[in-house]
């Protein structure tokens, strides 16, 4: 009986924990808008730190959203470039973080099958 009480508590406090992370996340982008790149890298950190003690996954936008070699947050047009690089069956997505030069490279295959046309 016990365990399914924690089993609840502890899955409330991932849940408070993931809603923290979103929060902090856009924090650091409101921050980083208003010109405060060390505000915007610290709160990116402080995430990081919360998820790491709730034992999170790290969501998507802690992956691709933040700059794994400075820390800042990558938002298109002010902190970062995003290039398509079309080929054949992949497509090559290189994102440069403007602040430190950093070059994240990923591959995403084309869906088969109907598109839009």
């Amino acid at each position: 009986m016990a365990r399914t009480g924690a089993r609840r508590l502890r899955g409330l406090a991932r849940e408070a924990a993931a809603h923290s992370l979103a929060a902090l996340y856009r924090e650091a982008v409101e921050a980083l808008r208003r010109g405060d790149v060390e505000l915007a890298r610290r709160l990116t950190r402080e995430a990081e730190e919360v998820r790491r003690a709730a034992r999170l996954r790290k969501p998507r936008f802690l992956r691709f959203g933040v700059c794994r070699n400075c820390g800042a947050p990558l938002v298109p047009g002010l902190s970062a470039r995003v290039r398509l690089h079309p080929e054949r069956r992949i497509t090559r997505v290189s994102v440069t973080c403007l602040i430190c030069g950093y070059v994240f490279r990923m591959h995403v295959r084309k869906r088969r099958g109907g598109g839009r046309s």
